[in-house]
């Protein structure tokens, strides 16, 4: 039900776009969102703010306008600790959020020790710059950038390989997590893991390269290489794990 809320609200921006002539968008979509579009045939171009964004605005462009990402309500706001101190995404993700903003209107948090990049719906962000002087303990300074000169903080992760008993969900999260398979299975079957930002409970589900893998407690593993067999017939795998 959750779903078809969700969808018939993204066919609305198809209509509106349609009865008015005029460019719509949707408020920041988080990945299972942007699935579902795709699945659903529900048409138009995702924008985040920078490439390889995460959460993205569905923007929807009549037949007479080219698709222009400037269009996009999105802003960018840059903050700054007044003193060295490493703020973490979940600690800027709160305290926006606890201004009574809905989280469809906050974009990717990219956070580094000496600042975060916030990407923003354009309606709020006015409103959150202003309001907000602290983030934690700390104070704050924000000011607004521009998206398409602004120095980006990098997302961090590393690579690392494990060998696991087979492609089966279960095997894989056994191997990342240095668990048992039945402890594996027990994590998949409690629903705490997501392919492809949707949960599952099917622990013989074949998991490929570019699969990402979340388990709540643990984080994210996108898998990027599946590698060759050893002589025991287990698989070298390689993923990335988001830090």
């Amino acid at each position: 039900m959750r779903d078809d809320i969700f969808l018939n609200k993204m066919r609305d921006v198809e209509r509106l776009c349609d009865k008015y002539r005029t460019a719509r968008f949707s408020g920041f979509l988080d990945g299972r969102e942007q699935e579902l579009l795709k699945s659903n045939g529900i048409s138009g171009m995702l924008f985040g703010g920078y490439e390889g964004a995460e959460r993205q605005i569905l923007g929807v462009f009549p037949d007479w306008q080219e698709t222009d990402f400037s269009a996009y309500p999105i802003d960018l706001i840059k903050f700054t600790p007044k003193y060295e101190i490493n703020l973490s995404h979940r600690q800027y993700l709160g305290t926006i959020l606890s201004l009574g903003i809905e989280r469809d209107k906050v974009g990717d948090i990219l956070a580094e020790q000496d600042f975060a990049c916030v990407f923003l719906s354009s309606d709020i962000s006015e409103f959150v710059a202003e309001n907000i002087k602290k983030v934690g303990s700390c104070g704050v300074f924000a000011e607004f950038a521009d998206i398409k000169t602004a120095v980006l903080p990098q997302k961090k992760f590393e690579i690392i390989s494990v060998i696991v008993a087979s492609m089966r969900l279960d095997a894989v999260i056994s191997g990342i997590l240095n668990k048992s398979r039945n402890d594996a299975k027990d994590i998949i079957m409690s629903g705490r893991v997501s392919v492809n930002h949707f949960e599952t409970e099917k622990t013989d589900f074949v998991v490929k390269e570019g699969d990402l893998l979340s388990v709540r407690g643990f984080g994210r593993a996108e898998i990027c290489e599946i590698g060759n067999k050893t002589r025991s017939d287990k698989i070298h795998i390689s993923y990335k794990k988001y830090i």
